[in-house]
């Protein structure tokens, strides 16, 4: 029992250093920024979907003044599913978010402990979970920009990089499982950063399998089959990662045509070249470049013991290789100094802002963090004491300026004050870039970042001056009869997509987009019976049912794998 207990603490110690960085929202409230807004004005509407039996929506009928919008279908929807899962089991939207946060910032410090047991003993792993708490980046994600899902992405990538490393090492079925579940989880959590995390992971995998040949000091022709069974393992994890999200890539990449985008006049913020950090160190003129330069520099100060340490002790270098190429590829790629990889790489321009690659930055450094920490404790009770104390200093410098910056710095909201935050989100407008192309004309003509304003309200159906009886109007069917009188269209109060399927008097017909992006039926000269229905296409059932094979494959290989885990591996003494 005591040993069992030992084994668990300092689990729970990772997992508690994690929540206890949410402690400061959970006292005070949550923190305010645009980006919140944004996220309950889509996580509101997908929880009542989900309330009326729609277990992934595909249309958020509500949004918009009731035109709807298809956010959905291009969003990543984990953070809604946990936002909503909150809001189920609290019963209110800002006691269930505080607790998702909660629960995934202590997952994401788990993810940095798992990640360093590969490396050092339990205990020195619990310090990459509290140092991966306090990465100045990391903290901002939540307290500053309200970028909650890339915040919850950050967890997945920890745990994608330290089943990588365990298939590299251990090369079990189990950890196949768990890369392929925690890469799901990445592609369902963030775009930007599961195109980042991917790039990582492929470089992370790449490493790990050069250096295993002078690691494990095997023959050539022994690395070679034991390179094939793990880079064969890794492309399974991949491939069922990629299976079990396919619910919601398939669709986005068939249907991205059909959003706004970045369109014809695109905010400045999206473009890359102007995204850099320390690209801008005006305050006044490029706050958002300027704040990330801070963030910056207070990482490498947190991180310039671990540099030291590892330059020094090549003992300690050689088995964090990996990790550390991470940690320096993914600061160079946020400085304009991987400009010629943003230009080469296919699709790497989409993900908008090379400064995310810092949340990557913050996974490397407290696994190096951590590693070091046996170096300076020696350094502390030999001559270079002061170095010692010196290095400290720049952590808690670092430190410092985190919490006195970004924590203390946060604007919280009241119970009282958030809900008053809620209240109007529905009447607002979505965000122009997520809208369909046919509705353009209600983002007039301003920045892709910008709420656009949706048609003035009016009838749910108009058709010249005919009759019009509605009879149904739920979030993916409307129905209404329709008077005789002249031939012509139905508006319906409903933005154009193509999935919306209209029969009048059964008999299928070709809808169409009026100049505002309006749903346009054709209607004959006698009476009327329409149906309006939004129907998926054939592929999203069969992407739906790879992603039920796939993490049914998942669901095997965890127990089954752990199971032949347990009888192969010997008893520790």
């Amino acid at each position: 029992m005591v040993q069992s207990a030992k084994r668990i603490l300092p689990a729970l110690l990772a997992l508690f250093a994690g929540a206890l960085a949410v402690l400061p929202a959970i006292v005070f409230g949550i923190p305010r920024n645009n980006d919140l807004l944004i996220h309950y004005h889509y996580a509101i509407p997908f929880y009542d979907a989900l309330s009326h039996g729609h277990w992934y929506p595909g249309w958020l009928a509500t949004l918009n003044a009731g035109y709807g919008d298809d956010i959905v279908r291009f969003y990543p929807p984990a953070m809604y599913y946990l936002l909503a899962a909150g809001r189920r089991i609290t019963g209110d939207w800002q006691a269930g978010t505080l607790a998702a946060v909660t629960c995934l910032s202590a997952l994401g410090s788990l993810g940095a402990y798992f990640w360093a047991r590969s490396f050092v003993s339990a205990n020195l792993a619990v310090w990459a979970a509290l140092f991966y708490a306090l990465m100045p980046y990391h903290l901002a994600e939540f307290y500053q920009a309200a970028q909650l899902a890339e915040f919850f992405a950050g967890a997945a990538l920890l745990f994608a990089l330290a089943f990588t490393q365990r298939i590299c090492d251990r090369r079990g079925w189990f950890d196949v499982a768990g890369l392929a579940a925690s890469y799901a989880a990445l592609m369902l959590t963030h775009l930007p950063l599961a195109f980042f995390g991917s790039m990582t992971l492929l470089l992370y995998a790449l490493i790990n399998l050069s250096v295993s040949l002078a690691r494990e000091g095997s023959s050539l022709k022994e690395w070679m089959a034991m390179s094939c069974d793990k880079v064969l393992k890794l492309a399974v994890a991949v491939a069922l990662g990629l299976g079990a999200s396919s619910f919601y890539w398939v669709t986005m990449v068939s249907e991205l045509k059909w959003i706004i985008g970045d369109g014809a006049n695109p905010d400045k913020m999206v473009n890359y070249r102007y995204n850099f950090v320390f690209s801008s160190f005006a305050a006044d003129k490029e706050e958002t470049i300027w704040w990330m330069g801070l963030l910056a520099t207070a990482t490498i100060l947190m991180a310039i013991p671990a540099l030291y340490a590892i330059v020094r002790d090549k003992k300690m270098r050689r088995p964090l290789v990996g990790v550390l190429a991470v940690f320096v590829f993914a600061f160079v790629m946020s400085t304009v100094l991987s400009k010629p990889l943003w230009m080469l790489i296919p699709y790497l321009e989409k993900t908008q802002h090379p400064f995310r690659w810092l949340a990557v930055v913050s996974t490397a450094a407290p696994i190096l963090m951590a590693a070091s920490v046996p170096f300076w404790r020696a350094q502390l009770r030999g001559r270079k004491r002061s170095l010692a104390f010196a290095m400290s200093g720049l952590v808690l410098i670092a430190i410092t300026f985190s919490i006195s910056q970004t924590v203390r710095g946060a604007t919280y909201l009241s119970g009282v004050a958030f809900k008053q935050m809620l209240e109007p989100l529905g009447q607002a407008g979505g965000v122009i870039q997520w809208l369909p192309v046919w509705a353009r004309a209600s983002a007039a003509d301003r920045p892709t970042y910008e709420r656009c304003i949706p048609p003035v309200d009016g009838a749910k159906v108009e058709a010249s001056n005919r009759e019009i009886q509605i009879t149904e109007w739920s979030d993916l069917q409307r129905r209404f009869q329709v008077g005789p009188g002249a031939a012509g269209a139905a508006r319906v109060a409903t933005f154009y997509y193509p999935h919306w399927q209209a029969t009048v008097n059964g008999q299928s017909l070709q809808t169409s987009a009026a100049p505002d992006g309006a749903l346009m039926v054709p209607l004959p000269e006698q009476s009327a019976t329409v149906v309006l229905e939004f129907r998926e296409p054939p592929r999203t059932k069969l992407a739906d049912g790879l992603s039920i094979i796939s993490w049914t494959f998942v669901a095997s290989l965890l127990i089954f794998g752990k199971f032949a885990t347990a009888r192969h591996e010997p008893i520790a003494n």
